[in-house]
């Protein structure tokens, strides 16, 4: 039973997915809307404080009406997401709790709070309350509903783009070391600007189309025209900004997300000069064969603006998804690696780690942090790693006829001789960190190695194995 409740199955990780994708589906589908008509009903209560007519009271009533219809199923729906991080990703919510819990935890106690606080008022308060207290709230419930927004879209960015974080060797965990750089993540700045100016969009539209059912039916004619007319206007400035803030967001998707970009194009195969695919008609029960630059039957694309996107350059390069699998030159002559040099990385980085907690059990700190630093340059963190490594060479002494090694009042001895993990450890972690500025180190300590070769006998031929490696390596 208990092998049986541990096991995890392709299929189990499957119906995760889509149980969690279908969750956020149908949430997704309120939340645009309550965001959109938070402004539109605040613009309508605002009119009546001002004015005073009865008729701007009537259609701030009403639009809040349908604000609140949406605005619990949106809670709803959201409160059941939350939950499935525990449900579906309890791995994943223990790997990276200490950030990803941050943010949802700041939205649960503030801003839904302050939502679930002001919207009692907005509902239940109209004549208890002045009409500046009912008009605040009306406001402070929109305002809410933002700030939630934004801090839910702050746990996605930093998804999409992780920083303010470290890895942490000992526990084997993501741990966040700068909670502003999670929360003004310029990921989470652009991502929470085109979503609540589309939401403001959806809003608009929605304002609008009720409008003018309205308008065909012949019925409440002053309320239609005057809310389509806030609508349109709403509608038309949250057009301009979204194009603006979508351009934003497609460059930074095109710089630290390019196979999301690629994939999104459908572009297999990168070069210059590519198009932005504006409209596509696909039969969704015969896909092209993309591989092979086939395109749908009905394609309209906008000649050079994908490369503009990407790159500000109408001329510039925007690797396909057969690029970024198999490695490429980057136009500034630096190469990305293939996804199968990558994977080797990881594995690479799964043994030191192992290597890294042995070393750490036996007491030995010299090898540890050196494979702490391995660990760390893998998984592209290399500053931190450099700093480990500053911290390893402050241990070593330099002689000419020898090279350079550790002080044998700090050198640990396993099988009677130096221990010869920890120099090939470290000229390994030079090597990997930063090889051509630490040429002449790296040099000076294998030197010391072929010096203990020739002067000492090697009991086992684990140093041996050792010491070829880090010629090798």
């Amino acid at each position: 039973m208990t092998s049986y409740l541990l096991e995890i199955s392709a299929g189990t990780i499957d119906w995760s997915r889509a149980q969690f994708a279908l969750t956020a589906i149908f949430h997704w589908l309120f939340v645009p809307l309550t965001l959109g008509l938070a402004v539109i009903m605040g613009i309508m209560e605002t009119c009546y404080y001002r004015t005073g007519k009865q008729f701007w009271k009537d259609a701030a009533k009403f639009w809040q009406k349908l604000f609140g219809i949406n605005f619990a199923i949106g809670v709803a729906s959201g409160i059941i997401l939350e939950f499935e991080f525990g449900t579906n990703w309890s791995n994943y919510s223990w790997f990276v709790g200490d950030i990803f819990g941050a943010p949802l935890a700041i939205e649960g106690i503030v801003a839904f709070f302050m939502e679930s606080t002001f919207v009692a008022v907005m509902f239940f308060g109209w004549n208890k309350v002045s009409k500046g207290f009912h008009l605040a709230s009306t406001w402070l419930t929109g305002l809410g509903a933002t700030i939630s927004a934004w801090w839910i879209l702050v746990a996605n960015a930093w998804m999409q783009y992780p920083v303010g974080c470290e890895f942490n060797a000992d526990t084997v965990r993501n741990e966040m070391v700068s909670f502003f750089d999670v929360a003004l993540s310029p990921f989470a700045v652009t991502k929470f600007c085109h979503t609540v100016i589309s939401a403001w969009i959806v809003g608009a539209v929605f304002v609008v189309a009720v409008s003018c059912w309205y308008l065909m039916k012949k019925r409440e004619k002053e309320l239609a025209l005057k809310s389509m007319r806030i609508g349109c206007i709403v509608g038309l400035v949250a057009s301009v900004l979204a194009a603006a803030t979508g351009h934003i967001s497609g460059e930074q998707v095109a710089q630290k997300q390019p196979m999301k970009l690629a994939a999104m194009e459908a572009l297999y195969n990168g070069g210059t000069d590519q198009s932005l695919t504006a409209v596509a008609w696909v039969n969704p029960f015969q896909q092209p064969d993309y591989t092979v630059e086939q395109e749908p039957p009905l394609r309209i694309a906008m000649p050079y603006a994908l490369s503009f996107m990407a790159t500000r350059d109408f001329h510039g390069y925007v690797p396909g998804v057969n690029d970024l699998l198999n490695g490429y030159t980057k136009p500034d002559g630096t190469r990305e690696p293939s996804a199968d040099e990558k994977i080797a990385s990881g594995k690479k980085a799964i043994v030191a780690l192992a290597e890294y907690r042995k070393a750490k059990a036996a007491g030995d700190e010299e090898t540890a942090k050196a494979q702490a630093a391995i660990v760390l340059a893998f998984t592209g963190n290399k500053s931190k790693a450099s700093e480990f490594i500053k911290s390893i060479m402050e241990h070593t002494v330099y002689r000419e006829d020898l090279g350079r090694y550790f002080d044998s009042d700090r050198a640990r001895y396993s099988w009677f001789d130096y221990k010869i993990p920890t120099q090939v450890s470290v000229i390994e972690a030079l090597k990997l960190i930063d090889g051509k500025n630490s040429a002449k180190e790296i040099a000076d300590m294998k030197r010391w190695l072929l010096q203990s070769k020739r002067t000492q006998s090697w009991d086992t031929p684990i140093n041996a194995v050792d010491a070829i490696y880090a010629f090798l390596c």
